[in-house]
């Protein structure tokens, strides 16, 4: 049995349009305006490596997070699961210990897969517990280790911090980054669909 992480949003929830609103938004009020394109080019490595070879100063970037978080809570119990996400959640419980990676805060990730009757992930891991994506990862090896690890991301940025962080990435192209851009992180794996997922999951020799 491994264990198995899901980066949230644009692998749980298909949140990309609103998300790259509210962020456009928190970065306008900071004084540096972007396009969807160039916010989504932010992830091809780790958020704040990206802003700041931008030339854009740490408290800033703490200060566009802050109001980032601010704009997206109100959002968070509207966003949509892609289709086949809670299938996909249940079949692979069965084989494996799930769970969430967020930059949200962890209860209310944990209230929305409730609303969406999904009980099968053993634990979200948000922003309360952790910042960084790395050290959340590494949270969740920690407290079960010795056992194989993947990561489930829909960036290239997801797939060089997953590897960073000691995981097997595997690539969502169903999320944000096209199959050719996920590819230039070196995922281990790439996933179509959340269907093509379970069965990577399921047939690849774990112990």
């Amino acid at each position: 049995m491994a264990l198995v992480m899901f980066d949230y949003d644009g692998v749980i929830v298909d949140s990309e349009e609103i998300f790259l609103q509210n962020f456009a938004d928190a970065c306008a009020a900071h004084g540096y305006k972007a396009t969807a394109q160039e916010l989504i080019d932010c992830f091809d490595d780790n958020f704040y490596v990206s802003m700041s070879k931008k030339g854009i100063e740490e408290a800033i970037i703490n200060a566009i997070l802050k109001d980032f978080k601010q704009l997206q809570e109100p959002c968070l119990e509207g966003l949509q699961l892609f289709a086949g996400i809670p299938e996909m959640l249940e079949q692979l419980a069965q084989v494996h210990d799930l769970y969430i990676i967020t930059s949200n805060l962890s209860s209310a990730t944990k209230a929305i897969l409730a609303k969406h009757n999904i009980h099968c992930v053993k634990d979200v891991i948000g922003a309360d517990i952790e910042k960084s994506k790395v050290k959340k990862i590494q949270h969740v090896m920690h407290v079960n280790p010795l056992r194989p690890a993947f990561y489930v991301g829909d960036t290239k940025g997801d797939m060089l911090e997953g590897r960073q962080a000691g995981t097997s990435p595997i690539a969502a192209a169903w999320g944000w980054h096209s199959e050719e851009r996920l590819r230039q992180g070196n995922p281990d794996y790439v996933a179509h669909s959340p269907q093509e997922l379970v069965k990577i999951l399921t047939e690849l020799p774990t112990d």
